[in-house]
């Protein structure tokens, strides 16, 4: 069985990678947490994922589904907890509080691409976000988060906002491949990751959606 894992990401832009990077460091330093620390910069649009199909059948499927989209604006909603375990900066959200709909048809037109290429023995796909459940995010800190000390270090990530800049535009869109020595158990101590493919989307004018308050 191969011990390679995919992951297909936005990657944000320069002011965002230097914010979420900058918390990872300090989270390093001041709680001990490496996880999240361990990727790069990014925002997950397809989750790790097995598969047994060639790299570059892997890539064509995705230049299809991403042949029609163009670039898009999206908002930074703040920080966020999830389920006592990760925190965020959640990125779903227009600034009215509607799904942001460009970043929701993007997700789904590369699941609708990926899917059937993932094996189906794949550890990770069914226990994803999908439809509805997407949230858009970039993780600050995850899975090494001492339950004790979770609201402790959600307060302390909480008085650096605004964390990053307000918005930015989703252009550049990487996939990864990724190793680890047990999938099954504690894949982050023994993950290591290397850049596929880069896709940069065509330039659409008029990013920003104001909201009259």
């Amino acid at each position: 069985m191969s011990n390679i894992r995919y992951g297909f990401y936005l990657r944000p832009s320069y002011a965002m990678c230097m914010a979420q990077a900058a918390m990872h460091d300090m989270l390093r330093r001041q709680y001990g947490l490496q996880v999240a620390g361990q990727f790069m910069p990014h925002a997950t649009i397809k989750g790790f994922f097995r598969s047994d199909a060639p790299v570059d059948t892997i890539i064509a499927y995705l230049d299809a589904a991403l042949a029609v989209r163009q670039s898009f604006t999206v908002y930074n909603n703040g920080v966020v907890g999830y389920d006592n375990t990760g925190i965020a900066l959640r990125i779903q959200n227009t600034p009215d509080g509607a799904r942001n709909k460009p970043l929701q048809t993007l997700h789904q037109s590369t699941l609708d691409a990926l899917l059937p290429l993932v094996h189906p023995d794949c550890e990770f796909t069914p226990q994803e976000w999908f439809g509805a459940r997407f949230d858009a995010h970039l993780t600050l800190a995850m899975t090494d988060i001492p339950p004790q000390f979770f609201d402790e270090i959600l307060h302390f990530v909480r008085e650096a906002e605004p964390i990053g800049p307000a918005h930015f535009v989703a252009k550049v869109f990487q996939l990864f491949a990724f190793t680890s020595a047990d999938w099954a158990g504690r894949w982050w101590e023994t993950m290591e990751w290397q850049l596929l493919h880069t896709w940069q989307l065509s330039v659409h004018k008029g990013h920003l959606v104001y909201v009259k308050r």
